[in-house]
């Protein structure tokens, strides 16, 4: 089984650059635990690492990746550039996908597609199949 990698920043932390915060999605996505050995990657550089878990920390900053006596390793150009475009190719798909999500609750709780489509750039006709797939569930 391979080692899974994650993308770090040792810039966003609570205790130290040696242990650069974890989202919460990013645990929940690689189903991840404490005690758990991963490889984090920031820009030139990975290290291997133990995700860590401290309730003491403000909540978004309770998960880090504990780099101290951790491995390093370089990576290669090639690497760092295929990283670079996949970030790039990626971003526009989980932005929707957050507003998505962002809308279905909106609706769920009763909103009107008129004030949704003001503060979202997602289509009336997507909004609509939206609400229909909520109306949907809940006569199941």
């Amino acid at each position: 089984m391979s080692i899974v990698k994650i993308s770090i920043d040792t810039n966003f932390h609570y205790y130290g650059s040696t242990r650069p915060t974890i989202s919460p999605f990013v645990i929940a996505q690689f189903n991840l635990h404490a005690g758990d050995v991963v490889i984090g990657f920031q820009d030139d550089q990975e290290w291997e690492g133990i995700i860590g878990f401290d309730p003491t920390y403000p909540e978004e900053m309770e998960w880090y990746l504990d780099l101290n006596c951790s491995k390093e390793y370089s990576v290669s150009k090639e690497r760092e550039e295929g990283r670079d475009e996949g970030r790039r190719a990626a971003y526009p798909i989980g932005e929707i996908s957050g507003e998505v999500a962002v809308v279905t609750e909106m609706l769920s709780d009763g909103m009107e597609i008129e004030k949704v489509i003001k503060y979202t750039r997602l289509s009336r006709t997507r909004l609509e199949n939206i609400q229909r797939r909520l109306s949907e569930s809940n006569e199941e």
